[in-house]
């Protein structure tokens, strides 16, 4: 059933970028710093999604690298914590009176 429904989904959205194509077909010139292109406006908004998309992957993913490495190392200090708990219970009481 959840196969069906990404079938589904998949096939709803290649029919709205197809017509998305279709309807958006006029070639269009892009000017960028050193040159400029010419391609169908439908080209150029994907590409710039596209785009957007990675680059907000790529933030997302120095935001992941921070946390697990912040998780890593609240880890070792963790472990060392309970190393110490651990050698403490382990020493003999000594009554000073």
């Amino acid at each position: 059933m959840k196969r069906l429904l990404i079938l589904v989904l998949f096939l709803l959205l290649l029919a709205i970028g197809i017509s998305f194509a279709l309807q958006n077909s006029a070639s269009v010139t892009l000017n960028y710093y050193f040159d400029s292109i010419t391609a169908p406006l439908s080209i150029i908004v994907v590409l710039a999604l596209a785009l957007g998309c990675m680059i907000g992957v790529g933030a997302s993913l120095m935001l992941v690298f921070a946390q697990r490495h912040k998780n890593s190392r609240l880890q070792r200090k963790l472990t060392t914590c309970e190393q110490e708990i651990r050698n403490l219970r382990q020493l003999p009481l000594r009554d000073s009176h």
